[in-house]
């Protein structure tokens, strides 16, 4: 006896499981492109600094007459939220002379003369491309040597201590014509002094004589009988 033995078909069971994968990219998608909008992009970062002359923590032989602070971006031109201090070893003096320049991405500022050695500090503030202040420090070093170079000469007239060669050179004697004719061999004695005393004393003697004169003219200084 011959049996048959009937057997339905079998569900299909990947059908549904390939539903899910699609439904999910639907539903995300919207989602990763919000994140990448609002994700900030390179053009959207804030503005930094990339170079400065004098560089960051050098030691400089010449004395520098300007400060450049160089950005990525153009900073904002103009107001008061900028500003470059430059400060000098002693902690008090600063050096910065006039207004800021701003040209593209530099920034930059004149410096009066350096007259000291040792560490300066530079300080700023600047307005970046954004609108957001970019405040930060930096320092470099001059030399003894750098600040003996830069100092000014002195003045036609004015003269130094003299030389060593100079303090061993004799002094010069007056020329012959130089000395008075006044001056006498014996003593030094001027023409003019001697004119003077001889004067004093005739003018005593005249005195005297007219002191004299006048008593014996007085009444009662005659012989009395």
């Amino acid at each position: 006896m011959t049996t048959t033995s009937s057997s339905s078909p079998a569900p299909e069971t990947g059908a549904a499981p390939r539903l899910f994968p699609r439904a999910a990219t639907v539903l995300l998608a919207p989602l990763a492109v919000a994140a990448l909008a609002l994700a900030p992009s390179p053009a959207l970062a804030h503005d930094v600094l990339t170079g400065s002359s004098p560089e960051d923590g050098e030691t400089l032989e010449t004395v520098p007459d300007e400060v450049v602070l160089t950005f990525n971006n153009a900073p904002m031109e103009g107001g008061s939220g900028s500003a470059v201090v430059v400060t000098g070893p002693d902690g008090e003096t600063t050096y910065e002379d006039g207004e800021l320049t701003f040209d593209d991405v530099d920034v930059s500022v004149a410096l009066s003369p350096l007259d000291q050695a040792g560490e300066y500090t530079i300080g700023f503030r600047v307005v970046s491309s954004d609108g957001h202040p970019i405040q930060e420090s930096l320092a470099f070093t001059v030399t003894e040597e750098a600040v003996a170079a830069a100092a000014p000469e002195p003045e036609a007239g004015e003269s130094g201590p003299p030389s060593a060669e100079e303090a061993d050179e004799p002094a010069e004697e007056p020329a012959a014509e130089e000395v008075s004719a006044e001056e006498t061999d014996g003593g030094g004695v001027s023409l003019t002094a001697l004119a003077v005393v001889a004067v004093v004393a005739v003018a005593g003697i005249g005195a005297v004589v007219l002191v004299l004169s006048r008593m014996r003219n007085r009444p009662g200084n005659g012989d009395q009988r």
